[in-house]
């Protein structure tokens, strides 16, 4: 090849990237975001849901100990990639995840960029911006931190709603199903904000409806109706029912104030959002968000578990408004004095900023007050797991005693802030037994056929779920704060 062909190669590929420098902005820097809490955690998990289900998950379909229920009501796509990552490559999928986490991260960011683009018409510069907005934000950032399946599944639902509104095609049709589908495969809430929105635009067109408009919204339908009945055949976890005893009226006014709290940040900017054009598009979403709100009174832990789970699904919606918000604001400044414009740019960049940093970088023992307000919904930093980031070395210690000190007829009782660790670290010989959120005495009864029983919890007075505080067993090796409990 001539120096003057790879000359102009080089300038081609440098020309490439500057034309599409904002789309690989969005994809980038929510990317390296999300890569510091992994960053800081070294070797170990982000995430409550990443090392206390998503984990054991990986094991148990590679292993085949999994049904194919279990697998479709676990919603397959996030699994899709990983398990075969994991079969070929024997990798840690605890390393495969602190990979993942980033890369959801930023395909989030990229898929937001392209629905302002695309379906809210932005230049590229505003929907970089709008990018950087929303992924700054805690709420967000909370759902990146271990709702992976919730995050591939709001990506596609936004690539899905890029689609809509330009000129339509059979083969746009089939892309939009496509991508429906797969947000409906890959998370089940997701799965219930695309069945309303279907749902919504079949009626909004009753007196219009043909064969193609029907046909291309009825698989992502389909799927849903797949995935409920594949729920229905799967057990879940000990306590756990689909319905359940009575209304807990306390959910809905525990969930509002947390809605308040999610997004007291932004309501002056989100208010100012209501005014645009663009709020008709987040119509039917913010209203099935709503809808599940309300429901999350009803009986059973399906209902009154998740009800916190709608206020993280309205972070799209809402931030994309408070955004436009923002814009509307800066314009009206704008005609003042150029120190009030340069003071709202710099007052909304710098607190950004700073909440996201101290989101992404405190541990849990030195985390800033407001984060610690809901500690139920919301983790107090993103640098911890189902544990606190001072415990990640001690719980691989204390596993890696049990490995090498145990006999092979044992069964190690496990909290589900262990259970996950123990899946990852445990030698084949040792069976792990999963107590859930109960105290590890609640599986004494399972452990019955098995010489040796041991679990592991922190010292007395120390650690979190101080209510599942394991009774009846003996101290028998202490690592820090963790101690490894032997009842027979």
């Amino acid at each position: 090849m001539s120096v003057m062909a790879l000359s102009s190669r080089i300038l081609n590929g440098m020309l490439s990237i500057s034309r599409h420098k904002f789309a690989l902005g969005a994809f980038f820097i929510p990317l390296l975001i999300r890569s510091i809490p992994e960053f800081l955690a070294g070797p170990y998990p982000v995430g409550w849901d990443v090392i206390a289900y998503y984990v054991p998950n990986v094991f148990d379909i590679a292993s085949g100990s999994l049904n194919l229920w279990g697998i479709i009501a676990s919603t397959p796509v996030m699994y899709g990639i990983v398990v075969p990552i994991y079969s070929v490559t024997r990798i840690s999928p605890i390393l495969i995840f602190k990979i993942l986490g980033p890369l959801l991260y930023g395909f989030l960011g990229w898929s937001l960029f392209t629905f302002c683009k695309r379906r809210l018409q932005w230049p590229d510069s505003k929907s970089f911006y709008a990018t950087l907005f929303v992924s700054a934000y805690f709420v967000v950032m909370r759902i990146s931190w271990d709702a992976y399946r919730m995050e591939l599944g709001l990506a596609f639902l936004l690539l899905a709603e890029a689609l809509v509104g330009g000129v339509t095609s059979r083969r746009l049709d089939l892309r939009r199903a496509g991508l429906l589908s797969l947000a409906v495969l890959s998370n089940q809430l997701v799965a219930v904000i695309v069945v309303g929105i279907v749902g919504i635009e079949i009626l909004r067109s009753l007196g219009r409806l043909n064969f193609r408009f029907v046909s291309q919204r009825i698989p992502p339908v389909a799927f849903f109706l797949l995935i409920v009945y594949a729920t229905l055949q799967t057990p879940l976890a000990t306590g756990l029912g689909v319905v359940g005893s009575g209304i807990n009226a306390a959910v809905f006014p525990e969930v509002s104030v947390f809605l308040l709290y999610a997004y007291a940040c932004v309501i002056p900017l989100l208010l100012l959002g209501l005014k645009a054009r663009q709020r008709s598009v987040f119509t039917s979403w913010v209203g099935i968000c709503g809808v599940g709100i309300v429901l999350s009174i009803l009986p059973g832990h399906v209902f009154q578990d998740i009800g916190y789970r709608w206020v993280l699904l309205l972070s799209i919606p809402f931030l994309i408004l408070a955004f436009e918000g923002y814009s509307r604001l800066r314009a009206m400044i704008s005609r003042l004095p150029v120190i009030w414009a340069k003071s709202l740019q710099v007052t909304v960049i710098v607190g950004l900023a700073i909440s996201a940093g101290l989101f992404a970088v405190l541990p849990a023992q030195t985390a800033s007050p407001f984060y610690t307000a809901f500690g139920q919904f919301i983790p107090s930093s993103m640098v911890q797991s189902s544990l606190p980031s001072s415990d990640y070395q001690n719980v691989a210690n204390a596993i890696a005693w049990i490995n090498t000190h145990t006999p092979s007829d044992s069964a190690l009782i496990t909290h589900e802030a262990f259970y996950g660790w123990a899946r990852a670290y445990i030698s084949p010989g040792v069976t792990v037994l999963n107590c859930y959120l109960l105290s590890p005495n609640s599986a004494l009864g399972q452990a019955e056929i098995y010489t040796h029983v041991f679990t592991v919890w922190w010292v007395q007075g120390s650690g979190w779920f101080q209510a599942s505080t394991p009774s009846g067993a003996r101290p028998i090796a202490t690592f820090g704060d963790l101690v490894v409990y032997q009842y027979r």
